[in-house]
């Protein structure tokens, strides 16, 4: 058989490991390859794709370990605080929620940029941490001292927005390297921790916004954050040695030639059309039923019990590739991109993309609402008037989400029958 010597570079593979070449003795088409030094290592190219975790034993574990645990603490740190305070504190005013749709609109619109920089520029990612971090918590505390409605769109929108979105896809990235067969349990262990920021974050809000007022709540919340997630950010570390020298891997986009990628594109483009409405006018619907601010926050705290429970649920289920199901939120995207490739980057690219789709549909949140929004409540009607259209589209376009993957589900059965020259026979899809 033919033999042939070639140099490689591991950062032409999905997780860069050593940025030094290794040479490969001995390529035996049909047997693999043997790598050196050590000498006695054996490898296979295949191998160096399915499990690029294996490659060093001296690595730390993934999936376990202080390394894993202290980087799932920071990153639920990170996102029960930060996310959640993409939203600013003026409970039932839908004009100042723009602000709240702008931040996150940076965060989902940019992912795609976002997640090319961090793939291209691997060795600076705690560096672009510190740098996001530290922009969005300028960006919070300058809100504090806005006194019109253009000045909280700068700093609150804008700027806090904008660091957001420079932190985040780092932290996603190192999620990667860190959790492997269990990475969509943490992912929904982190995504969770919203859920439980939420349980007590609308009432100290209101408290703070009762006793301090509105600029005040904004400068405290700022401090608080970085007190809180400061340190966090220190626990930040790369599974792997060192980024210097490797060369930023080559995406693969045959995912894009998959009919499944397109149905999970419309599914969440039509969730991210509805997702937001909930959080956003939950308060809003309470008051005008007479309830008190005080009960408006007890409804975001079962729906925040809800995310807790359905997150992480929906996270375990994404590390069985059980994905033939209409699921919303964050967590599902998750799902979609690990249901395409097992591929950590090309998971992260994926994500990227599914990502700006519900972007898509943050952004339409405020233009749908203005249009659906009624200005007169009569508790006769549906929805008490002012809200029947909200509440109609929301449920119509997350009914509409799970449906695509029924039709993919059920089409792709009814494909895989018939190629096999049979009747709808119950095979598996």
């Amino acid at each position: 058989m033919a033999t042939m010597t070639q140099t490689i570079e591991f950062g032409q593979y999905p997780l860069q490991v050593r940025p030094a070449p290794l040479r490969l003795r001995s390529w035996n088409k049909g047997e693999g390859v043997i790598v050196a030094p050590p000498p006695s290592r054996e490898l296979s190219l295949q191998s160096l794709d399915k499990f690029p975790e294996k490659v060093d034993t001296d690595l730390p574990p993934a999936d376990r370990g202080s390394g894993a645990w202290k980087f799932l603490f920071a990153a639920s740190m990170i996102e029960g605080f930060i996310y959640y305070s993409t939203h600013p504190p003026y409970v039932g005013n839908t004009n100042l929620s723009t602000i709240g749709t702008l931040g996150t609109c940076f965060y989902f619109l940019g992912a795609p940029i976002a997640t090319y920089l961090v793939r291209r520029y691997q060795q600076w990612q705690r560096q672009t941490i510190w740098i996001g971090f530290t922009i969005a918590i300028i960006g919070l505390g300058a809100s504090g001292w806005a006194d019109d409605f253009g000045s909280l769109v700068a700093t609150q929108g804008l700027i806090y927005g904008m660091g957001v979105l420079i932190m985040y896809y780092p932290i996603f990235n190192l999620l990667n390297e860190w959790f492997i067969e269990r990475r969509g349990l943490a992912l929904g262990v982190i995504c969770a921790s919203t859920g439980i920021t939420g349980l007590f974050f609308p009432f100290m809000l209101e408290v703070l916004l009762h006793k301090y007022g509105p600029a005040w709540t904004l400068r405290i919340c700022a401090l608080g954050l970085l007190l809180l997630c400061g340190p966090c950010v220190l626990l930040f570390r790369s599974r792997y040695p060192s980024y210097d020298t490797a060369k930023a891997p080559e995406t693969n986009y045959s995912f894009l030639k998959m009919p499944l990628f397109y149905f999970f594109t419309l599914a969440t483009l039509l969730q991210g059309l509805g997702f937001f409405f909930p959080a956003i006018y939950l308060p809003s619907y309470a008051t005008s039923v007479g309830l008190s601010t005080t009960i408006g926050a007890l409804l975001l705290v079962i729906y925040s019990i809800a995310q807790i429970l359905g997150q992480m649920a929906i996270g375990y289920i994404s590390d069985m590739r059980i994905t033939r199901f209409g699921l919303n939120g964050r967590v599902p995207v998750e799902i979609l991109s690990t249901t395409l490739s097992t591929n950590p980057t090309l998971a992260l690219t994926t994500f990227s993309y599914f990502a700006c789709m519900k972007g898509i549909g943050n952004v339409a949140t405020g233009p749908v609402s203005s249009a659906l929004l009624s200005p007169r409540v009569s508790r006769n009607q549906y929805g008490i008037g002012k809200f029947g259209g909200i509440v109609m589209f929301s449920g119509t376009v997350m009914m509409a989400s799970a449906l695509v993957m029924v039709v993919w589900g059920v089409g792709s059965r009814v494909v895989r029958c018939m190629q096999r020259k049979g009747e709808f026979c119950g095979c598996p899809a």
